[in-house]
């Protein structure tokens, strides 16, 4: 009995120890993750920004290509246009190296002395049209000049195959990641990507291409240059037919029919003018006038830089001789009807006092027409 309990009760600890040592087995380890294809160690081309159609330069998109030139345009907003170019050359990642801005109030009056910015911008080539899409939106582009040229076409031809077979590197990556992929297979793609990976490597050509090329372009921003209604002309030959009421504010008055020339400037009054006046009855003289003027255009109504309908003020001194001699005093209230191309045509009427020894007053209206020259 006594080897009997024994018996039992070493068979009852062997049954635990094996229960336990059930419970605490380890998990299976999961299964090993595949090794990630190692990557290659050729350069991915770095890829150009998208780029809008722009019909100015789209050829000039290459990292290669030594690019330059100058564009002029023209923004009724230029100092809020020049600060955005400024921002724009620096978002695009390029760089301000010469600036000028010279900056008037414009005013009424056609003058040289306009507005103007200028810049000297390097930038690189395949950033060129979005810059040039970015003038043209905010500005209008008058001039433009702008030349690339292949610094070598080695270095072309090698930017072509290298894209090439960086896309067979790309194909040769995608299919080793299969884990189901055909042992023979996986050993064959390995070895073709070793040996497009060391000729790359060792073709000096492969990565001939400079891609720290930039591209110098010289930008002009201009006011708009008004039109000058004179088409250039610095002086003005008026003529001039004329009514004149004399004695108005007397007992008797009498009218006579005239006409003459003038000469003047951009002031819509003639500078000096000379009038002669027919008689109304047989014993009168002939009458003249010879008179100096000055005027100018009122600013809150256009200034005259209008085509049409351009009023204006001034004021004539000089002599009359009506009969008699007089001194003439004389204000003018005119508008002109139609100026462009250098011709001018306006009416105008002129309240006069004829100063001597017999003074009286008269009012004489009229119509110019001026050619410039």
């Amino acid at each position: 009995m006594r080897h009997a309990a024994c018996i039992l009760i070493v068979l009852s600890l062997g049954a635990g120890c094996a229960a336990r040592t059930k419970q605490v087995a380890p998990a299976a380890a999961p299964a090993a993750q595949a090794a990630p294809a190692p990557e290659s160690t050729y350069p991915t081309p770095v890829e150009a920004a998208p780029t809008r159609p722009t019909g100015y330069a789209d050829v000039n998109t290459d990292n290669s290509l030594i690019s330059n030139g100058s564009v002029t345009a023209t923004s009724d907003k230029l100092l809020s246009t020049a600060s955005g170019l400024r921002r724009e050359v620096y978002r695009l990642g390029g760089r301000v190296y010469m600036e000028r801005v010279h900056f008037r109030e414009p005013d009424d009056e056609v003058t040289d002395d306009a507005s103007v910015a200028t810049y000297r911008v390097k930038i690189l080539p395949r950033l060129l049209p979005d810059l040039l899409d970015w003038l043209g939106t905010h500005a209008t582009i008058t001039v433009q000049d702008v030349s690339s040229i292949i610094a070598m076409e080695s270095e072309a031809d090698a930017s072509i195959v290298r894209v090439d077979v960086q896309r067979r590197l790309d194909e040769i990556r995608a299919q080793l990641g299969d884990p189901n992929l055909d042992p023979q297979i996986r050993a064959s793609l390995d070895q073709e990507r070793a040996r497009l990976t060391g000729a790359a490597m060792a073709d000096p050509n492969a990565m001939a291409d400079n891609t720290k090329r930039v591209a110098v372009l010289d930008i002009r921003l201009e006011t708009p240059r008004r039109r000058d209604p004179y088409a250039q002309g610095k002086l003005l030959g008026h003529a001039r037919g004329s009514l004149i009421n004399v004695g108005v504010l007397g007992a008797s008055s009498g009218s006579r029919i005239g006409g003459g020339v003038g000469i003047g400037g951009r002031s819509p009054v003639s500078r000096f003018e000379v009038l002669g006046y027919a008689t109304s009855a047989m014993d009168e003289k002939a009458g003249v006038t010879l008179t100096v003027g000055a005027g100018g255009y009122s600013k809150a109504l256009g200034g005259g830089n209008r085509r049409t309908f351009n009023p204006y003020l001034g004021a004539r001194l000089g002599y009359s001789y009506i009969q008699a001699s007089y001194f003439t005093v004389a204000a003018e209230v005119g508008l002109e009807l139609f100026k462009e191309r250098g011709v001018l045509w306006s009416v105008s009427a002129r309240p006069m006092g004829l100063l001597g020894k017999e003074s009286m007053s008269a009012v004489e209206v009229g119509s110019s027409i001026g050619l410039a020259f």
